[in-house]
């Protein structure tokens, strides 16, 4: 037992709630890696995946219930410094000697591996060769089933590859039927009083329908209109500009703060400029007269990753009793001036592009959401897998 380790403390709060994974073989293949990694160094392993919220997976090669209740606790604190001890309030104590970081194939961070022991001592060069494979192969298991990871925290709709497109094909069909007969109608009938007055009731009901097809085959498969270098500064400027008009109409104010120089990125700049733009139109509505909204955009780097990370603060207090975490889940949150699926697409367009959109409360009982977007990808990016 390292003398100079924190001293225990003898009541642990509840842990946080685990989520699993949604294919079982997946599971028993990291399991099995655990388990191999553990044999080979004669440690104790944990493997921890971590999202927006936090971690959302945790196992081990074979800790005891407490040591694994103490490793969750010392987790859900934040990153912890490296090496750390877990302390449990009745099994052993164990130091994390090591800890390998997981990447996904887009390089962004999703977790880490722990190397445990009760006493510390120094890993042979073929040991840590070893671990680098251990961390290779889940990386690859987690990539090949990355579909399937379950993350409950955050709600998802039906998988978008099969079923968003269907629903597509289905309404789209039946909305011209009914279009085509309305036109049958309308000229078999012209002369008949109120026809022309009841038909552009009608056509306005599919009117809406054919905006909603249109949204929802957007959020099923962001459109890829174009794919290329873009000026993420000028994009954001042009933004805040187009949107700075509806702010004055609402006696409100809006400010962009951009952090030193962007980097360009590879995007589909309509699609990212029209996520934008619909994200700061939303803020803005939420905004009672007087109030403001505030962009803020800046460049961070960790190791050879760069990133463009921002939120958009709102004053407003009126989303007070909204689910922020379901904000951006398909048909939770309407306003006025915006479709079914604007927010749950920009979402999507995020994803598409290799980024993240969540919201969260933000200063003085407003609104913050928060985005990045990776600075540099050497192709584009197939559509996330999940919506």
């Amino acid at each position: 037992m390292n003398p100079n380790a924190p001293i225990p403390n003898p009541l642990l709060p509840a842990c946080p709630h685990r989520f699993g994974l949604a294919d079982p073989a997946i599971e028993r293949l990291l399991k099995d890696w655990l388990l191999l990694a553990a044999a080979f160094t004669g440690t104790q392993v944990a493997l921890a995946l971590r999202d927006e919220t936090g971690v959302w997976y945790l196992s081990s090669s074979g800790l005891a219930p407490g040591q694994m209740a103490a490793l969750e606790w010392t987790l859900a604190g934040g990153a912890p410094g490296h090496p750390f001890w877990i302390l449990p309030d009745q099994e052993g104590a164990l130091l994390a000697m090591e800890t390998l970081p997981l990447q996904d194939e887009y390089g962004r961070g999703i977790g880490d591996l722990y190397v445990l022991s009760p006493t510390p001592h120094a890993l042979t060069p073929d040991h840590r060769a070893g671990l680098r494979l251990v961390v290779g192969h889940v990386q690859s298991i987690l990539a090949a089933g990355r579909h399937q990871l379950e993350t409950r925290a955050t709600p998802r709709a039906p998988a978008a590859t099969s079923f968003v497109p269907g629903l597509v094909h289905e309404l789209g069909s039946f909305v011209f039927g009914i279009s085509a007969n309305l036109d049958a109608f309308e000229a078999r009938f012209a002369g008949m009083e109120d026809v022309s007055r009841y038909g552009a009731t009608i056509r306005k009901s599919l009117d809406r329908m054919n905006a909603f097809i249109d949204e929802l085959r957007d959020y099923g498969d962001p459109q890829r209109y174009s794919w290329l270098e873009t000026e993420l500064d000028a994009l954001l400027k042009g933004v805040a500009t187009y949107e700075a008009a509806v702010a004055r109409e609402g006696n409100l104010e809006l400010q962009c703060k951009i952090e030193g120089v962007l980097p360009a990125i590879m995007a589909d700049e309509q699609g990212l400029r029209a996520a934008f733009t619909h994200l700061i139109h939303f803020m803005l509505k939420q905004e009672e007269p007087g109030g403001r909204v505030i962009l803020q955009v800046e460049v961070r780097s960790e190791g050879e990753r760069v990133d463009i990370c921002g939120h958009l603060d709102g004053s407003s207090t009126r989303m007070k009793n909204v689910d922020l975490a379901r904000l951006f889940e398909p048909f939770y949150f309407r306003t006025s001036g915006l479709g079914r699926l604007t927010l749950p697409v920009a979402r999507r367009v995020f994803e598409y592009h290799g980024g993240s959109l969540t919201a969260c409360p933000g200063p003085e009982g407003g609104v913050r959401i928060q985005f990045m977007l990776p600075a540099s990808l050497p192709y584009p990016l197939r559509s996330a897998g999940r919506p």
